[in-house]
């Protein structure tokens, strides 16, 4: 269930400016097509179903119609955000059942998260002896390439955008080991966006709740805290890009930055090796971090040159589609399948009749 929020999340990413009031549907697909992940999953699809569904097409239908949005999962539930009423309505049509969330309930819950997070973080600053309080700090970067291309019969524009989550600390030793590693975690989108009629209704739709919300990236439904924050930064920009995406190109993942050429790699690749083996127990945090950075740099190499083959053979098939990300971690591919301005019925976006409300399930799955 996270992964098929997230990927739902990612392809509502707003755009064109407008004021008028307007009625508005699409439908897309969602496919997670390369990265790290993919390997595993392709492992595990053999004994799980639901990770053989991770790597199946997503389609989801948003539905606009005034203060209120319905998006329809391919998994048949359906999700109702009422602006007015301040509240999530969760619908399960299986079970003909529904809970809701308030966006009060939504902020408190994140916030015990956050507690949590930080309490966590006291308790190994204390174990090890030293106050690290590593956080992470976005840098954004965003890039209109000037490359034009039709999509959906319509004229679109390329904007790339990628943000990093920058580990940084206030103990001086820490801070200078994260400086030598140069790790972040990231996302970055390579999105292809055209003038929709109609459109802007969902941007200013987006635009509300991220206000109601303070930017709260709780929606996103990602277990990695980290590509959370990153998710967040990443759609905040986006809500300031001018058109519908209409193709979108996703990914995500974990590196060692500001690497270039060969020497580079091959001492990074070196490093990472000798830190996969160390098997000697860390003293002190800066050690842990250090070590257990280092271990996972070496196998997301490893994975990414064997992604990097199945991706030069995707290519050879899919020339509009690009190869993975470096690094990444999981890419997925977002594309827009329909788009209808025509009037919605205002029932849409009711609980249906008939529908018994039961306790909000707030376990995350």
């Amino acid at each position: 269930m996270q992964t098929r929020t997230f990927l739902v999340t990612i392809a509502i990413i707003a755009g064109a400016a407008g004021t008028s009031r307007a009625d508005f549907k699409y439908t897309q697909q969602s496919k997670v097509t390369g990265g790290a992940l993919v390997g595993v999953t392709k492992t595990l699809g053999v004994f799980s179903k639901n990770a053989r569904q991770m790597t199946a097409p997503q389609l989801s239908t948003t539905m606009v119609h005034g203060n209120r949005l319905r998006t329809e999962n391919s998994d048949g539930t359906v999700q109702i955000v009422d602006l007015d009423g301040r509240r999530f309505i969760h619908i399960n049509p299986t079970t003909k059942s529904y809970w809701i969330q308030t966006f009060d309930q939504l902020k408190a819950q994140m916030e015990q998260a956050r507690e949590k997070m930080k309490q966590e973080q006291a308790k190994s600053a204390a174990k090890h002896g030293d106050a690290q309080n590593v956080t992470m700090v976005p840098k954004f970067d965003v890039q209109a390439t000037g490359q034009t291309r039709t999509v959906m019969n319509t004229s679109t524009k390329e904007m790339k955008m990628r943000v990093d989550m920058l580990f940084q600390s206030t103990d001086p030793k820490t801070q200078a080991d994260l400086e030598k590693s140069n790790a972040s975690f990231w996302m970055s989108g390579d999105s292809w966006y055209g003038k929709v009629a109609g459109y802007e209704e969902v941007r200013q739709f987006h635009m509300k709740l991220a206000k109601e919300l303070d930017w709260l990236p709780g929606s996103v439904g990602m277990a990695n805290p980290q590509m959370t924050q990153a998710a967040a930064e990443f759609r905040k920009n986006a809500l300031q890009v001018d058109g519908m995406p209409l193709l979108q190109y996703t990914s995500f993942g974990m590196a060692a930055s500001g690497q270039a050429g060969n020497e580079q790699a091959q001492t990074q690749q070196k490093q990472d090796e000798k830190a996969s083996k160390d098997d000697s127990t860390p003293t002190n945090s800066r050690e842990a971090i250090t070590k257990s950075l280092g271990g996972l740099f070496g196998k997301k190499k490893k994975q990414q040159q064997s992604d990097s083959n199945e991706s030069s053979d995707s290519a050879a098939t899919n020339s509009q589609q690009p190869p993975s990300t470096p690094g990444s971690m999981m890419d997925i591919t977002t594309e827009v399948t329909s788009f209808a301005k025509d009037s919605l019925d205002a029932t849409l976006f009711d609980v249906p009749a008939g529908y018994t409300q039961v306790q909000a399930d707030t376990s995350g799955k």
